[in-house]
């Protein structure tokens, strides 16, 4: 009973007894000064909480779902699946009942979610235009979508979204966020279908060439064995992290007991043991984190070696984010994608980081920033071998063509000021590198410890490529999305200032750039 009921029933047989007592009067006299007040403050307590705690063992969540396999499926007449089972979990820890439902609609789960009331929906991408539609709590799990062909095709791996847009046909399911991504990356050769089911069975009759999805959805629909056999990764378009959404009526205090539930899972692996019930060769690198970190390949700040379980993310910058990390107590893994991708992910979704992020006056009010991490001086390089000089901008924007990397500061230096030969076909830095090298640009933009690491590393002499003006001189930092807690920013900064100040940065700075200043 709480504490409310107790009163309530003390002051009823109270009342009882003294209406019952041979001393009424004299008992009326001295009661008077005090029930009343007792009893309206019996009554506020009431309508302040209404007994919620020793209710909530009554409060249900009607969770739905749709079939999206290996989150959400049924076997043997149960509803299964890592989203399910870490979903259960973290409501039934934030004291709430669970009822879970399988739809053949998405559309009528999103509607019946938005209706509510106390209903939640799984397996649901968090994106900017659904952010404001439900309260969220998560990741529970991880996403990468790519479009797919059958090898026999020979269509191969495109790097580039825009030569993506040229494929003869992507097969999509109409509404799901695989496909309105593509739809406001400007792709115009989407076949649309009501279900996964027609748009995979259209891709294996082959009706489309190519089908849109979350590879993890596709490996565990698709035939044991079909898809190593059968087809091949072309091009990576987006990560995504799958979430729990809860209608707007739920109650805050409730939504933040799931996040941490869940949070709790992340840090004790038991997201990682749930995930490989039911995807055994699942690896931490898929897992969520408390903290969603990003970073693309752009050595020496961060680069990858390996594959697969093997894969590891190297680099100055990355050995700077951990041991960040360690200090603030849990260390969570990184993504390696596209610039693209990371920076796209970091607008919009919460608890987010990226790094190495320059940090311009563009995108200054874009982020939260902790840094700086990396020195980025840049300048214009060419061959030695040319003979080219450039002195000036002028003399820069003269020449026929000026390689760097697609969606850099670099790129936006140059969109800035007018270059009309910049060449931003390059996803990664050894790209923009090796486009210098092979003569198809004529200077390259990039930073200085960015030219002498790639050089080193291609064998190629100091002396074969020649600097030229520098031109920016920004500092490489933290890029936290805005949705982060400024606590969590304020924690990775004071951890980042105490490597300073007890010689950890400069010993790993040393490491890697020994005599260069530090940033």
């Amino acid at each position: 009973m709480c504490l409310q009921s107790k009163v309530v029933a003390f002051i009823s047989n109270f009342t009882i007894f003294v209406r019952t007592s041979k001393h009424l009067k004299n008992m009326k006299k001295r009661i008077s000064a005090w029930v009343l007040p007792l009893a309206m403050l019996t009554f506020l307590l009431i309508l302040n909480s209404g007994c919620k705690k020793d209710n909530l063992k009554d409060y249900t969540i009607d969770v739905s779902c749709i079939e999206f396999t290996p989150n959400c499926f049924i076997k043997d007449g149960r509803i299964i699946g890592y989203d399910v089972d870490i979903a259960t979990q973290a409501i039934q820890d934030a004291g709430a009942q669970v009822d879970v439902k399988m739809s053949d609609s998405w559309d009528e789960v999103v509607n019946a979610t938005l209706k509510g009331p106390r209903r939640a929906l799984l397996t649901v991408g968090y994106s900017t235009t659904r952010k404001d539609l439900f309260k969220w709590a998560g990741p529970t799990s991880q996403g990468i979508y790519y479009i797919f062909a059958k090898k026999k095709w020979g269509i191969g791996v495109l790097n580039s979204i825009e030569a993506s847009k040229s494929l003869q046909s992507i097969g999509v399911v109409r509404n799901w966020l695989e496909t309105t991504t593509l739809e406001e990356l400007g792709f115009k050769n989407l076949v649309y279908y009501n279900t996964y089911d027609e748009a995979l069975n259209a891709f294996k009759n082959d009706q489309v060439k190519t089908i849109a999805s979350d590879i993890f959805h596709l490996i565990k629909t698709l035939p044991t064995g079909y898809y190593e056999q059968e087809v091949e990764a072309v091009t990576r378009y987006y990560t995504v992290f799958y979430y729990i959404a809860f209608s707007k009526d739920v109650d805050d205090s409730f939504v933040a007991k799931c996040q941490a539930a869940i949070n709790k899972m992340i840090e004790s692996k038991n997201t990682l043991t749930i995930m490989q019930k039911y995807f055994a060769t699942i690896v931490p690198q898929y897992i969520p984190g408390t903290i969603q970190i990003f970073t693309e390949v752009a050595p020496p700040y961060n680069y990858y070696s390996g594959t697969g379980a093997s894969l590891k993310v190297e680099g100055s910058s990355t050995e700077i984010v951990n041991e960040i990390q360690r200090r603030n107590g849990f260390v969570n893994k990184i993504n390696i994608t596209t610039w693209t991708d990371c920076y796209a992910t970091a607008l919009y979704l919460p608890n987010t980081a990226i790094y190495s992020t320059a940090r311009t006056p563009e995108r200054e009010w874009l982020f939260k920033w902790v840094g700086p991490i990396s020195s980025l001086r840049t300048c214009f390089y060419t061959l030695t071998s040319s003979g080219l000089k450039i002195e000036t901008v002028a003399q820069a924007k003269a020449l026929t063509s000026i390689g760097t990397v697609k969606d850099w500061y670099t790129h936006d230096y140059l969109k800035n000021n007018n270059f009309q030969n910049a060449v931003v076909t390059a996803l990664t830095p050894v790209e923009a590198f090796n486009q210098l090298i092979n003569g198809e640009v004529q200077a390259l933009l990039i930073a200085d410890s960015r030219v002498k690491w790639m050089a080193d590393n291609a064998g190629i002499a100091s002396s074969a490529i020649t600097e030229h003006i520098e031109v920016i001189n920004y500092k490489g930092c933290i890029a936290f999305s805005l949705n982060t807690p400024a606590a969590i920013v304020q924690q990775w900064q004071n951890n980042l200032d105490a490597m300073r100040a007890d010689g950890t940065l400069k010993t790993i700075w040393d490491k890697w750039y020994k005599g260069v200043p530090m940033p």
